[in-house]
């Protein structure tokens, strides 16, 4: 059995780095949507992709792993109070830093999803703006297309 929580915690320890990993992107992603560079903004979008996607395979492999402890649907926080003495200050510890990032994460968010409002409210008005005065937008074709 306290193979199974190592394993648990190595897991939790790789989701922690790509959460860390998650938050960097997100204070990128502030100052590339403020710039309004598409390709940058979609290059930013892709590495957030792949990264969320590493993320749910380390959840899925967390929820077998609680499963086979007997632990099925508790929370890391859970799980540290009623783990093995030898295991319970280590899996505290990752409950409290996951706490921690889990709201800088959401925070960067909110925020990043604010700063998108604003710009979609800037390209709109400007549009609006050229459309008052019969200026149209040159649009471009995709080569993909």
């Amino acid at each position: 059995m306290t193979h199974l929580y190592e394993d648990l915690i190595d897991v939790l320890e790789k989701e922690f780095s790509l959460c860390t990993q998650l938050v960097e992107l997100l204070q990128k992603e502030k100052d590339v949507i403020a710039s309004l560079d598409p390709r940058a903004l979609e290059q930013l979008l892709c590495d957030k992709e792949a990264i969320t996607t590493q993320i749910r395979v380390c959840d899925e492999t967390r929820e077998k792993i609680l499963d086979n402890l007997g632990f099925k649907n508790k929370t890391i926080s859970e799980v540290a109070g009623m783990a093995e003495n030898s295991y319970r200050e280590r899996l505290t510890s990752i409950a409290s830093r996951f706490t921690s990032i889990i709201h800088s994460i959401s925070e960067l968010n909110r925020f990043n999803s604010i700063l998108i409002e604003k710009s979609l409210y800037y390209i709109k008005t400007s549009y609006n703006f050229l459309n008052n005065f019969d200026v149209s937008a040159r649009q471009k074709i995709s080569v993909e297309a």
